[in-house]
């Protein structure tokens, strides 16, 4: 099963299939984040990485990738370069992927941690809740017992 990436924008999180804007960084935005945030233009505006704030002052340090390429760029586009920078190359791609995946787990787990504690409040107040409206219950349950009504006579 392969590993699918998200917009790192937390307002986003969508998921990527096609096209992404990477980072030198190690985060990676889907187009239109990227073009909101500012990562898509290179000429002269200093852009920041919205995910770290890192500079990216350089042109390649953002830049657009096909997520899934032709078998034809796959079979071109390390031709040529010697066997120790096809090494780095595919080390810097399985380090960007392994950061991905532990970002996805620390974020899953402040997902699971907020949602644990959202319903422990929820639960808690239900209780509450329960516990003001058996009372309530009881009390007119007993008014009602107490109640006599008078009984006319024809």
């Amino acid at each position: 099963m392969d590993y699918t990436l998200r917009c790192n924008s937390l307002k986003c999180r969508t998921q990527l299939n096609d096209r992404a804007v990477v980072t030198t960084c190690s985060h990676v935005f889907c187009i239109r984040c990227s073009d909101s945030l500012g990562l898509s233009s290179s000429a002269g505006i200093a852009r920041t990485c919205p995910a770290c704030s890192t500079q990216l002052s350089n042109p390649d340090d953002a830049v657009v990738a096909q997520l899934n390429p032709t078998e034809d760029y796959k079979t071109s586009i390390l031709s040529g370069l010697s066997p120790n920078i096809i090494m780095e190359c595919a080390s810097r791609g399985l380090a960007f992927y392994s950061y991905q995946t532990s970002q996805e787990i620390v974020y899953q787990e402040y997902l699971a941690k907020t949602l644990t504690e959202n319903y422990g409040n929820l639960s808690q107040q239900m209780d509450k809740l329960i516990l003001e409206a058996n009372s309530e219950i009881k009390t007119l349950q007993e008014k009602l017992q107490g109640y006599n009504p008078v009984q006319r006579c024809c």
